[in-house]
């Protein structure tokens, strides 16, 4: 969970927040593999932190477990999950960034 600032700040457990330096991109390539060996590459561009789904940041991985874990940071299991979190902090608003 984040606040709406660019770069944003993510909300701590306790209803904080830190400012965590992430390698964010204004564009990025998913490359994948569909069941005729067939390759596809979908090329991503916008302003950061995310477009639609996907979280612009070098390594979502390095970003999880190293950057945000060590400042306090954790994922929600769905966006339900934070949402209600986000209610019982009093948070008035709130950015939801889905990872995979």
């Amino acid at each position: 969970m984040t606040n709406t600032h660019r770069p944003p700040r993510f909300y701590k457990t306790d209803g904080t927040t830190v400012c965590v330096d992430l390698h964010y991109f204004e564009n990025k390539t998913i490359s994948s593999m569909n069941e005729k060996g067939e390759l596809s590459h979908l090329q991503i561009a916008g302003t950061p932190p995310c477009v639609g789904n996907v979280w612009l940041v070098d390594s979502v991985e390095e970003s999880l477990l190293c950057r945000l874990s060590e400042q306090g940071v954790h994922p929600y299991i769905n966006k339900a999950a934070a949402k209600a979190n986000a209610k019982m902090l009093g948070l008035q608003s709130f950015k939801y960034i889905a990872v995979s």
